[in-house]
């Protein structure tokens, strides 16, 4: 009955079924899909292209646009064309009300996206090589009537130095060598590949994370390289199809995020990549995107063999109310089963909760709640609330002769109530400086959210989290700035303050790779910070500049600062790095 009432996702989802349940046959399905369906679709701008920024702050001013909701991260490239394209017609602005440097981002969007612009880029007339350069933005591409493709160097040179003494060499580095690859073919098929490898060494703190997770952030399998170094592959490739222009589909090994924040308390960019099938439906206000994807439990960092496999599915439905004011919806499951998917867990309709009650709940179900409120042309209200289990009688009935407003007024704080939240606001132009743009962020997560008495079941993915990078069991604040003075520099500091409790004999609540049975501080009286409560200090200062198209240089200061009540976890550091790039988004490592 349910896929009755939506005839265009039914024979997605009969797809779907074939993906998981036989994957050896995904090439035959990949080609029927093809010559199935006929429409546009693009590939995805890389989370941390600047990019994103651009459109970011193009929304703040123009207003919500119903056929791009930008919460749901990659963007799509031919979306974010057709919003630009759109400008003008947006009755909150027109062009009048664009700065110089505004109209000199869109024309970089423009160069950026070369498969869907044929009139805004300036091509050279005598590229190098005559085949090197035809366009700006590729060292090699070729566009003509139905094919379009670029491929491109991914390097990165990183080099640094610790300014504080520490245990390993004070000389850091970090080389990144591959290539990327995008396409279209007919307008219908879209293909990315980036093949990257990276060898190097971490400031101490980057260093300190990677030996207690057991693998380095973003990093899923890797191995050691000469003297306190690490070897490992950032692959990531997928394809992309359209049934119509309402519906997108995306098959492949990549990364999601939902929010508008720095952080996201759903699904954040921090972890490894992972396998996942994407749908995205766009019709009116609404946007309703599925993530159905394979997942790694823990990975060992011993000898090669075969890892345990879990799988995630969730939903966002994100809906314009007006033009100004968005809300969403979020909901997932992670669960596990030997060497297959659980079929009821491809309902398209939300809500989870009751397929989970169903099965006979085994599974660790999340249920969060977002929205962004803009006032025209420079500010933006934004938040996240997850909700991972709450008993409402636990938390607040009185204990026997108790009175009756004692549940009320000193909650219980029961362990099992898990929720998580998050609030923020942009303000772009600040006191009316073109591109100077300031950001505050508040985080929060109680002990013990996002984990599970099964730990296959937590909220992670290859040791790493897959929303917050603190795990749970914290308090954060963020402080951006960021400045663009010239279309080629961007200036940017953060500042973060973090309080969080972590474990020693005890689990305490703040890892969600721990079975939350085993070994709890308390059944009652639990608190935000409880066990070993450290207190972090980030602060950082990033300038970047991009000599040519997607080739940048940047110095970074970082200054570190950790206080913990256990004196053996103190840590600090100053750090400073140059870096040359080429196709290979910044990363920070603000944690």
């Amino acid at each position: 009955m349910v896929l009755t009432a939506f005839p265009y996702i039914y024979p997605l989802f009969l797809t779907h079924y074939f993906i998981f349940m036989m994957k050896k046959h995904l090439i035959t399905f990949s080609i029927l899909l093809v010559t199935f369906f006929a429409s546009a679709q693009g590939t995805y701008i890389p989370i941390g292209s600047e990019t994103n920024n651009y459109l970011q702050r193009l929304e703040i001013k123009t207003g919500l646009v119903n056929q791009f909701h930008t919460s749901n991260k990659p963007y799509d490239r031919k979306m974010a064309i057709d919003y630009i394209n759109g400008i003008d017609s947006l009755s909150d602005m027109d062009s009048d009300d664009l700065t110089e440097m505004d109209k000199k981002n869109i024309s970089y969007i423009y160069k950026d996206n070369f498969e869907f612009d044929d009139e805004h880029t300036e091509l050279p007339e005598n590229p190098k090589l005559k085949f090197l350069f035809t366009h700006p933005a590729h060292l090699l591409s070729v566009k003509i009537p139905h094919f379009a493709v670029s491929v491109d160097p991914a390097i990165q040179i990183r080099l640094g130095g610790s300014l504080v003494n520490e245990k390993n060499s004070k000389f850091k580095y970090l080389t990144s060598k591959g290539f990327e690859v995008r396409g279209q073919v007919d307008d219908i098929f879209g293909f990315y590949a980036l093949f990257l490898s990276e060898q190097g060494t971490f400031p101490n703190y980057v260093d300190d994370y990677t030996r207690t997770s057991r693998t380095p952030p973003g990093a899923g399998y890797w191995k050691d390289y000469k003297k306190g170094g690490y070897d490992y592959f950032l692959a990531k490739g997928y394809v992309t199809i359209t049934p119509s222009k309402h519906f997108h589909v995306q098959f492949g090994y990549d990364n999601n995020f939902i929010g508008d924040g720095i952080r996201s308390m759903f699904l954040s960019d921090f972890g490894a990549n992972y396998l996942f099938l994407k749908l995205n439906t766009n019709v009116w206000k609404i946007n309703y995107q599925n993530i159905f994807a394979e997942l790694t439990k823990f990975y060992p960092h011993a000898a090669d063999g075969l890892l345990t496999k879990k799988y995630m599915a969730a939903h966002h439905l994100s809906i314009n109310i007006t033009k100004n004011v968005n809300i969403g919806v979020f909901e997932s499951v992670m669960f596990r089963r030997e060497n297959t998917f659980e079929l009821q867990y491809l309902n398209p309709i939300i809500f989870y909760r009751s397929i989970e009650q169903a099965l006979g709940s085994p599974d660790n179900a999340l249920l969060g709640f977002d929205f962004k409120i803009n006032i025209p042309k420079h500010v933006q209200i934004y938040g996240q609330f997850l909700l991972d289990e709450f008993n409402f009688s636990k938390e607040f009935k009185a204990p026997p002769g108790k009175g009756k407003l004692y549940g009320i007024t000193h909650p219980n704080r029961w362990w099992g109530n898990k929720f998580g939240a998050q609030l923020g606001i942009k303000y772009i132009d600040a006191f009316g400086i073109d591109h100077l743009d300031l950001q505050l962020e508040g985080n929060v997560a109680r002990p013990y959210t996002y984990s599970h008495y099964d730990t296959v079941s937590s909220w992670t993915h290859y040791n790493q989290p897959l929303a917050h990078p603190l795990g749970a069991n914290f308090t954060e604040l963020i402080f951006q700035a960021k400045y663009q003075p010239i279309q080629k520099l961007f200036l940017s500091t953060r500042f973060i303050y973090a309080k969080k409790g972590e474990d020693d004999s005890l689990n305490y609540g703040g890892n969600p790779l721990k079975d939350y049975d085993l070994g709890k501080a308390s059944e009652f009286g639990n608190r935000i910070g409880q066990g070993v409560t450290s207190r972090t200090f980030y602060l950082d200062f990033v300038a970047t500049y991009e000599p040519w198209h997607n080739i940048f240089v940047d110095f970074t200061y970082t200054y570190r600062k950790k206080k913990s009540e256990d004196v053996v976890r103190n840590m600090q550091t100053h750090f400073v790095n140059l870096n040359l790039r080429w196709s290979i988004p910044y990363r920070r490592y603000d944690f």
